[in-house]
């Protein structure tokens, strides 16, 4: 990773990744998925993607691959638009800074539209007021491109912000950036130690190698265990446990939550009644001191009053923080892990033979869409 020059507009949390795979000598190939959420619509931003990641990285010098939708073609929601195969310390520092372009880029091509700073200041001001004492931080680093990162941490601060990701965006006041551990940490231990221990084992590995000031907060939902995986990891980190964040994506419903179409309370994703016994089961377990962050969802103030409404019916605290993008409405991209191995046809779809069992390995609910159709390899 010596040519990455962008790691200061990078979320803190892969930065991190980084220190925890480097420290463990941790470097498995991964297959990398990327897709936009929101479609139809003509591709865009994937060459700029691309040229930061080749020139960000020794990835043509290991062998690396890139496999992406041709210029000009179109997509449909969800659908694979580029896969990235790497040694994961190639790449681990890049993804904020990747997807932002692509992020912006078909925004702009598809909906004729840029960002409206004044739009997204009101949202983050309501929704700070909603949390109370509560801090809110602002992760929307990867949701556009890299170029934005100043002005929007700077308007994430002035409208009562805890925290931004970047240290890009930290260093406006003095601070760093904020950020613990992403799904494809976990992704990695899960290939190594296996699924049902991937949140535990690299929460284990961030508590030995990351800065002891730095809060422990766990990402629960990768296996979608977010009950049993928190307990597991407070008994584990023995009273050394700050908090746990829930993130669950919404293609699954939460351990713990209650089918239904009750907007923000039933159903799948983050909703009420999951960190509900979420938190009541944190509490009966003795781990009362373990706080719960939230995201996914969260910069709609419409979803943070739902989960006050929530504490006042159950006289319980649900949210002791909250993480939010606050870009609602654009075209955002998400990056996936969906195989490691350790050689890059073990992790690539497009050689001709099947991927085995052993080395698909992603969050749950986010499973491979190999795109043989449709992709050209670019590296």
């Amino acid at each position: 990773m010596a040519k990455n020059k962008m790691q200061k507009y990078t979320d803190k949390y892969f930065l991190r990744f980084n220190e925890i795979l480097k420290a463990k000598d941790m470097n498995p190939w991964v297959n990398m998925q990327v897709f936009v959420r929101k479609g139809p619509g003509k591709v865009a931003g994937l060459e700029e993607a691309v040229d930061i990641i080749t020139s960000n990285s020794n990835i043509a010098e290991v062998g690396g691959r890139i496999y992406a939708k041709p210029k000009g073609s179109t997509y449909e929601s969800g659908e694979t638009q580029l896969n990235i195969i790497s040694p994961i310390q190639e790449i681990d520092e890049l993804e904020t800074v990747y997807l932002g372009p692509i992020a912006a880029e078909v925004t702009r091509e598809n909906d004729k539209k840029d960002l409206d700073f004044n739009a997204i200041g009101e949202q983050m001001r309501q929704v700070v007021d909603l949390a109370g004492d509560r801090p809110v931080l602002y992760f929307g680093a990867r949701h556009w491109h890299w170029t934005y990162d100043s002005a929007l941490a700077n308007l994430a601060f002035a409208n009562g912000c805890a925290a931004v990701a970047t240290d890009n965006g930290a260093e406006l006041v003095g601070k760093e950036g904020s950020g613990t551990i992403p799904h494809a940490l976990e992704n990695i231990f899960a290939y190594y130690f296996g699924r049902n221990n991937a949140v535990v084992e690299s929460t284990k590995a961030f508590n030995e190698v990351i800065d002891p000031a730095v809060p422990r907060i766990a990402l629960i939902d990768y296996a979608n265990r977010e009950i049993t995986d928190s307990i597991a990891t407070a008994e584990v980190l023995n009273g050394n446990l700050y908090g746990v964040r829930t993130d669950t994506c919404g293609e699954n419903l939460s351990e713990g939550g209650r089918s239904g179409n009750r907007k923000f309370w039933e159903g799948n994703g983050v909703t009420v009644y999951g960190v509900r016994a979420l938190r009541k089961a944190l509490n009966e377990a003795s781990h009362e001191y373990v706080k719960t962050g939230l995201s996914s969802g969260f910069s709609n103030p419409e979803k943070v009053k739902a989960f006050n409404e929530g504490e006042r019916e159950f006289k319980m605290r649900l949210y002791d923080f909250l993480g939010a993008g606050f870009l609602d409405g654009i075209r955002t991209a998400t990056a996936d892990v969906i195989a490691v191995g350790e050689e890059p046809d073990q992790v690539d779809f497009y050689v001709g033979r099947d991927v085995e069992a052993r080395n698909i390995t992603h969050k749950n609910g986010r499973p491979p869409k190999p795109n043989k159709k449709y992709m050209e390899r670019v590296l």
